[in-house]
């Protein structure tokens, strides 16, 4: 109100119908929120299949319409703007939005947000959902403004980013400075080419929280950072005492682009291109052998002339559907649109195969216990397995599509795949996997992962210097420095034992103070499954028989993970891939080895049933033959009178 009594004031010559117009707004607005409950009008769609057209008011953060003479102009309001139309409550309890509310359910296994330093010898896999083997960010002394801060550039917005009540008091001013992250609808649904979604992302760096939507828009700029900005900044009246070289954010907009009633025309999609999603869903394979982009094919799908968002359907909940059949969020419907609904139908026979023409898939000779033990991704989805596993960067963890990223192929963190993972209900899934790394305590034996600010003051200044080039890669920890950083955190903990996790063990001084290690719980891999990209029925596995994982050689059985890590050790030991299947490696050998006999069986099958026909056929003619000399000699006694 404060806000709005301020603008008539400032703009008191503007005329009286603007005036009422403004005062109409603010009425709407008032009402809107008390009826939050009532639908919208985008709220029920007539059935029509053609987009709105939107050709509307941008609203600021505190409601106000923007009018380009306004000083200083304020960027637009997602939540205000779209908001007046759509339930915003609504839209953000979608799965892109609600990872910070506890009441959903976690789901199975997704990709983590992966802090990642060199200079602390760190990757810790993050996660606001309770997935197994990822952290909370507070568990590392990780604020909600920080995980923003650091994460938010892949982000859609909400979550943590727009809840006043995560905000911690001890930030308060500074989310008061750079504002909420709304959700971002433009992100995907802006059609306009124009639209940068990687300058959002540098607005989110620059923690302009509230700027960003508006910087990617395609028709605003922004300068200026709020990082730069003090605690008492206020972004109406500015500052008298900014730091040296500070830029203040401020938005300037396209004035072609308002008509004369300050409206805008947002080019807005019902159906997300693909581009939008591969700027937080895009992965690059680490492979010598294939460096260049058109080395690889996009999923089978997208090649067939499908989108993204053909299968990963939603409503106006936003509550996408993931595609997998354990989703205890599916129904009928949405189990339709899994690998297996889609293909061969539901169980239930109430949804056919053959959704958006997909092709029902015979696999002719593949035995019947084949579909209850693997996943159809298994066979069809991500890289082949090799003998040496390939390393995977990916946009949420490294940044990918970002202005000034780096661009080096070993820089952290790093994710290996593919490997096969035994899930919950003891199907195999082909899965990426990360060694988590990180300092911790090691009380009662629970380890409890070090904050940020204790280790990294005391790690950087021993292993800063190590990685000389700045490339971004693990620095090589040789015993004698580790050794000298656990000597030196011991100092700055009150209870328990310094720890170094990495590569599936702890490392610790002993009371003599000598370095050792011994597997434990909490140092497992974290594994998520993989979805994409789908290959083609014939680069799927089994295409060249048996022997594609039933043979000794075979990388599906028997490739063996390297332990990724900093420490210089000759003595880690890599994980066979029986381990992570839940199998027993021995009898996998034997049973792999009664391969190499099964053709020679076939062969000796045949030629026992050779033989086996000859002689019934021999006998049996040797029978018939006696048959008919007891039946002559019979009518000669007959004749004889005999």
């Amino acid at each position: 109100m404060k806000r709005l009594l301020q603008r008539m004031q400032k703009n008191k010559d503007r005329s009286i119908p603007g005036k009422i117009s403004k005062i109409f707004l603010l009425t709407f607005i008032l009402l809107s929120v008390s009826y939050a409950k009532d639908n919208k009008i985008g709220d029920n769609p007539d059935g029509s299949r053609a987009i709105p057209v939107h050709v509307i008011k941008l609203i600021d953060p505190d409601s106000s319409v923007i009018w380009l003479d306004e000083t200083p102009l304020m960027p637009f309001s997602t939540e205000k703007t779209c908001g007046a139309c759509h339930s915003y409550q609504t839209v953000r309890k979608g799965w892109h939005f609600n990872a910070g509310d506890s009441g959903v359910a976690a789901g199975r296994n997704g990709q983590p947000w992966i802090y990642s330093d060199p200079y602390s010898a760190s990757q810790i896999p993050l996660s606001m959902r309770d997935w197994q083997g990822a952290f909370k960010p507070a568990q590392i002394g990780m604020s909600n403004f920080d995980y923003i801060a650091r994460f938010g550039r892949q982000m859609p917005g909400g979550s943590v980013g727009d809840d006043e009540n995560a905000q911690s008091l001890e930030m308060f001013w500074r989310w008061q400075v750079s504002g909420k992250q709304e959700i971002n609808c433009l992100s995907c649904h802006d059609a306009e080419r124009s639209h940068d979604q990687a300058e959002y992302a540098a607005q989110i760096i620059r923690q302009n929280f509230r700027w960003a939507a508006t910087a990617a828009s395609g028709f605003a700029s922004v300068k200026g950072s709020a990082k730069d900005m003090p605690d008492n900044y206020d972004i109406y009246a500015g500052s008298a005492t900014l730091p040296s070289r500070a830029i203040e954010p401020a938005v300037s907009y396209q004035s072609e682009r308002f008509n004369d009633k300050s409206e805008v025309f947002f080019d807005i999609t019902r159906d997300v291109p693909d581009e939008r999603c591969y700027f937080c869903h895009s992965n690059k394979t680490i492979d010598s052998r294939r460096t260049e982009t058109w080395h690889f094919d996009e999923d089978v799908h997208l090649k067939a002339g499908m989108h993204c968002v053909d299968c990963h359907r939603n409503g106006l909940d936003h509550d996408i559907t993931r595609g997998y059949a354990d989703d205890s969020r599916s129904d009928m419907m949405q189990l339709s649109l899994t690998c297996k609904g889609c293909h061969l139908g539901t169980d239930d026979n109430t949804q056919f195969a053959g959704r958006l023409g997909a092709p029902k898939p015979l696999h002719e000779g593949i035995p019947a216990i084949h579909f209850e033990k693997l996943s159809c991704t298994s066979c069809h989805s991500g890289n082949r397995p090799e003998e040496n596993l390939l390393q995977l960067k990916t946009s949420m963890a490294h940044g990918i599509g970002l202005h000034k990223t780096n661009k080096n192929d070993q820089v952290l963190p790093h994710i290996i795949t593919p490997v096969f993972v035994e899930n919950e209900n003891g199907v195999i899934e082909p899965n990426n996997l990360l060694w988590p790394s990180y300092w911790a305590t090691l009380d009662s034996n629970k380890l409890v992962p070090l904050e940020i600010q204790l280790f990294a003051e005391v790690t950087r200044p021993i292993i800063a210097h190590l990685d000389s080039l700045g490339t971004g890669d693990w620095p090589v920890l040789a015993d004698s420095t580790l050794s000298k950083v656990l000597d030196s955190l011991q100092t700055k903990i009150s209870r328990g034992k310094a720890i170094y996790v990495s590569a599936g063990k702890i490392f610790y001084l002993d009371d003599q103070n000598n370095l050792r290690n011994k597997d434990h719980e909490q140092a497992k891999p974290y594994t998520w499954p993989i979805a994409h990209d789908v290959r083609p029925a014939s680069q799927a596995l089994g295409m060249n028989g048996c022997a594609d994982c039933h043979s000794l050689s075979s990388p599906f059985y028997f490739a063996d993970i390297r332990k990724d890590t900093a420490l210089k050790q000759a003595g880690l030991q890599p994980l066979s891939m029986t381990d992570l299947m839940g199998q027993n490696y021995l009898e996998s050998r034997l049973f792999s080895f009664s391969f190499l006999f099964r053709p020679w069986l076939k062969y000796l099958m045949f030629v026992c049933s050779f033989i086996l026909i000859a002689v019934i056929i021999i006998y049996g003619f040797k029978g018939f033959s006696r048959i008919l000399t007891a039946v002559s000699e019979n009518e000669k006694d007959n004749s004889t009178g005999r």
